[in-house]
């Protein structure tokens, strides 16, 4: 009976979690088709009626394509970066043996100890001095590096596979690009797209780095477009509830089709070394 109430406790405490971290969403669908007069009626009606469609006509029409093939063309790049910069990472941690690398490989690791609003004014002066401002490689470039995560990631995937793998490789005369190219590489599917998803959620919603760098409304994803709209659309709730759900309609396709893939390859990456 003990056991019976300790799980009915732990389920209540699981269902009041996802009900608080469900809320917003909601909140955010139910506002988004509201007509102007049913926005701040309280106590707030959750099914409006009317429901109006209408809404997300409007929000799209004003946000318009560009800062949507933006989103997509900057989180591509970063998605595509990162992971080379952290598979190769992984792999030199994990195989290749040099001088101080387990020392370098923590000093690395206490990298995610550092907020990136810290180091963020001093990469904002190294992109104003290469004169990459308000440009792709300036929001781009600096921030590839920025995996210390992915690198830990893959560095745990790798340890997981046989080394003798390589070793039979290096007999046959491979070096380690083709080691890492033609056996580590294509081993490490399921991690790979785990990080794609983790790291394609952190892009997508990146607001800080695009609103340091850019300035022009043609480079700018569409987290800062929205950003602008909000003080214009302040007193039409409903049209930036829309906005904003429609700006997060590709991502969360994106989570709901590489939901198992990412719980693979998290499995997957193990915990040896």
């Amino acid at each position: 009976m003990s056991l019976r109430w300790s799980n009915l406790v732990v389920y209540a405490i699981l269902l009041f979690g996802a009900a608080v971290m469900l809320y917003p969403f909601v909140y955010m669908l139910s506002t988004s088709l509201k007509s102007p007069a049913q926005v701040y009626v309280f106590p707030p009606r959750w099914i409006p009626t009317p429901i109006v469609w209408s809404n997300y006509m409007v929000a799209l029409g004003r946000l318009g394509v560009r800062p949507f093939l933006n989103s997509v063309f900057f989180t591509g790049a970063v998605v595509f970066g990162q992971g080379l910069v952290t598979t190769m990472g992984g792999y030199a941690f994990a195989r290749v043996r040099f001088p101080f690398r387990n020392a370098l490989f923590l000093a690395y690791l206490g990298t995610l100890m550092i907020p990136f609003v810290v180091v963020s004014i001093p990469l904002f002066v190294i992109v104003a001095r290469l004169g990459w401002q308000d440009t792709y490689q300036g929001l781009i470039l600096p921030i590839l590096a920025n995996g210390a995560f992915g690198t830990f990631m893959f560095r745990q995937f790798f340890l997981s596979v046989p080394e003798e793998l390589g070793d039979a490789a290096t007999v046959d005369g491979a070096n380690h690009l083709d080691i890492f190219a033609r056996i580590y590489l294509p081993l490490s599917k399921p991690a790979l797209m785990a990080y794609g998803v983790i790291t394609a959620l952190a892009a997508w919603n990146m607001y800080l780095w695009p609103l340091i760098v850019l300035q022009s409304d043609e480079l700018k994803p569409v987290t800062l477009i929205i950003a602008q709209f909000a003080s214009a659309m302040n007193a039409q709730l409903n049209i930036m509830m829309a906005s904003v759900a429609i700006a997060l309609l590709p991502i969360f396709l994106l989570y709901v089709f590489g939901q198992r893939f990412f719980v693979e390859g998290i499995a997957m990456t193990g915990l040896k070394g």
